[in-house]
């Protein structure tokens, strides 16, 4: 699978390097962490689209909020599909809260 979209903000500064799908991973699980409080341990039970997605609508991505429209469009999707995976990977990040033993209001989502 090619995921030409799954680039976060700060592979702007380092346009000339090329980075493979785990470090992109990588970075956007370490942002989602420091602005979150997600952890890498709660991420891994979602993929990189429903990561990505998240990413995106939480604002990361260009600084600013995207809307499910303009992340749908990225994907060929609709936003109302869009917004289906977005509640569907906070469910899933919130029952592995739960599982883990972390209370819900210590996330920031």
């Amino acid at each position: 699978m090619t995921v030409h979209y799954f680039m976060p903000s700060i592979f702007k500064s380092y346009s000339e390097k090329s980075f493979s799908l785990e470090e992109r991973r990588e970075i956007i699980e370490c942002e989602l962490h420091d602005k979150l409080g997600l952890t890498t341990e709660l991420l891994k039970v979602l993929g990189d689209r429903d990561l990505y997605i998240l990413y995106r609508s939480y604002g990361f991505q260009y600084g600013m909020k995207s809307t499910l429209e303009a992340i749908g469009n990225e994907f060929g999707i609709s936003r109302q599909r869009v917004h289906v995976i977005k509640r569907r990977s906070e469910n899933k990040l919130k029952k592995r809260a739960a599982y883990l033993g972390i209370h819900i209001k210590d996330l920031s989502f």
